[in-house]
């Protein structure tokens, strides 16, 4: 009969069609040719002494070209899904008012410093317009970060970990990244370096659950990391080194109360990992 015949035809061409998605194995051999060149450019761009101005750019720009190069030549649609990823939106409009985070992150952390006998003369009164001007500013370089990270290492880190994990795993490389900017002369040089490697633990945390929780939206990571830069005018009244050491205790508290809350909890690896449009199936 035809029919069998046919069958056996079609599994054969499915056993030879090339797999749609890589193998767990290449996934991570690429993910980490992705931290090993972005922490080689880090490492370059100290020692060539490019100036403070320049390097929190180089820093959030380079990863994302760097990935967009392996995704690039990865194949299997990985492109497509990174771009697919810069216009998802979540499933549940609730989830935008994830957004808000960053002005109740930022009034909290001037509450603290004011009970903790920070002077309230002048408290906001650098607040407007730098609040408008900032965000524009920082949004590129978040949006870049975003598709780096988020977008492009942590669909392949859970090819083989829970996402939580591959938080805690990006968390590494993209601390290691910033700490140029702790050097003296730099950006945040000034600041204590604890403070700053638990900040960029909890956003990753933090930015990680929201991905995943929206079906991997680097759009709304990205939104929310750029509020999250863009609030720091709210903050400017307080006494720097004060402030520096709250907000970041306090966005710890935060990652901690999102695992503790179960926020990675029943996350669909598959959901994020293979999100895609269509055409790119």
């Amino acid at each position: 009969m035809t029919v069998p015949h046919a069958t056996a035809q079609s599994h054969r061409a499915e056993e030879q069609a090339p797999s749609s998605v890589p193998s767990v194995r290449d996934q991570l051999v690429t993910v980490g040719w992705f931290f090993g060149l972005s922490l080689a450019l880090a490492i370059v761009s100290i020692v060539a002494g490019v100036s403070s101005a320049l390097l929190p750019f180089i820093l959030a720009l380079g990863p994302t070209v760097i990935a967009i190069a392996l995704a690039w030549r990865e194949g299997h649609g990985a492109l497509a899904r990174l771009r697919h990823s810069l216009v998802t939106r979540p499933a549940r409009r609730r989830w935008y008012l994830i957004l808000g985070l960053p002005v109740a992150w930022s009034l909290a952390t001037v509450a603290i410093a004011v009970v903790l006998g920070a002077p309230t003369t002048g408290l906001f009164d650098k607040v407007f317009p730098s609040v408008l001007i900032v965000f524009p500013v920082v949004l590129i370089p978040a949006i870049a970060e975003e598709v780096a990270w988020r977008g492009f290492a942590v669909p392949r880190l859970m090819s083989a970990m829970s996402p939580l994990r591959a938080a805690l795993v990006v968390s590494i490389p993209w601390t290691l990244v910033h700490l140029g900017l702790f050097l003296p002369g730099q950006m945040n040089g000034s600041l204590v370096v604890w403070a700053g490697v638990l900040s960029i633990v909890s956003y990753s945390v933090i930015l990680t659950w929201v991905f995943v929780r929206t079906g991997g939206s680097v759009l709304m990571t990205a939104l929310l990391h750029a509020g999250l830069n863009a609030v720091a005018p709210v903050m400017a009244g307080v006494d720097l080194n004060t402030e520096w050491v709250i907000r970041n205790i306090l966005a710890g508290l935060i990652a901690v109360a999102v695992v503790s809350l179960g926020g990675f909890r029943s996350v669909s690896r598959s959901r994020v990992q293979h999100a895609a449009p269509a055409t790119a199936r």
